[in-house]
């Protein structure tokens, strides 16, 4: 019964609009556009439950509430959800079969949350490959992020196991890199601190590219409302990694935390001294 009141909420309660891939990728780096992105962990935090990264806060919960809303505030500040209100065929079958699950549960929980008066964003902008059941626009999808990061300052806030382009090349067309690493799990709990040392670390005319969970989505609209381009872009590395071996199973990659895979919080120490170099700051760790 629950369920079928899910689906059939599809037809009175209005769905939001989400802007697809290129749209978004091209939006943020013509406009150098702030993005927050809300994926299913997001919620889970929202309602109260854990997520991998972090346990359940209720400051951040009532955060992540508030700035859902704000999809309508600047066309400098963009929030992203997940394209999985409507069809799902452009995703994989294991792909459809998680958000079918959780959209027929929690349907009008979510939809709740929502403005739906104004569009959302891509969310999925750094999942370019995994989920897509069509991968020829992967590579593409790829090329235009690298885009948004062409010749820019770079200050990368990550957590301190992530290691995002580290063995790769995907920042190799940044002017410059810098990391400030906070801890893997619950940063949230060391947030005014996180956010004191961004701002103390970081020029106005910087990229704050950041791969730190759900911390990362309300850093980016606290950081865009002080002037601030701020990007919350977790897994674009594990995407990359996997895209560049061709996976077809989401695998353990070396030296880098993988959340989502069974052993991937076992990180071996990584020996390179570029990344040793890039490292201005620790905070909560």
């Amino acid at each position: 019964l629950e369920i079928r009141i899910q689906r059939s909420s599809c037809k009175w309660m209005r769905q939001p609009v989400v802007i697809g891939m290129s749209e978004t990728i091209s939006a943020i780096k013509k406009r150098r556009a702030s993005i927050a992105r809300y994926g299913d962990g997001e919620f889970d935090i929202i309602f109260g439950r854990t997520e991998g990264y972090q346990t359940d806060n209720v400051k951040l919960s009532c955060r992540l509430k508030e700035i859902l809303k704000k999809n309508d505030l600047s066309d400098r500040f963009l929030v992203a959800l997940p394209d999985c209100f409507g069809e799902l065929d452009h995703f994989t079958p294991p792909a459809q079969t998680h958000w079918k699950l959780r959209l027929d549960k929690e349907r009008i929980k979510w939809v709740r949350l929502l403005n739906t008066k104004a569009p959302y964003y891509q969310a999925q902008i750094t999942r370019f490959y995994f989920d897509w059941a069509d991968k020829s626009q992967c590579q593409n999808w790829y090329n235009g992020l690298k885009r948004i990061w062409q010749d820019e300052n770079i200050l990368l806030v990550e957590g301190d196991k992530s290691r995002v382009g580290v063995g790769n090349d995907l920042f190799d067309n940044a002017k410059s890199v810098r990391r400030l690493l906070c801890p893997a799990k619950n940063a949230f709990d060391h947030y005014d601190a996180i956010l004191r040392a961004i701002k103390d670390h970081a020029q106005k005319d910087d990229l704050i590219f950041m791969a730190l969970g759900p911390t990362a989505t309300v850093l980016a609209y606290d950081l865009f409302r002080e002037g601030y381009w701020a990007v919350d872009a977790g897994h674009i590395d594990m995407e990359y990694e996997w895209m560049r071996m061709g996976a077809t199973e989401k695998i353990i990659l070396p030296g880098k935390y993988v959340n989502e895979v069974a052993g991937g919080d076992q990180v071996s120490d990584v020996d390179d001294e570029l990344y040793h170099s890039q490292i201005v700051g620790k905070v909560g760790l």
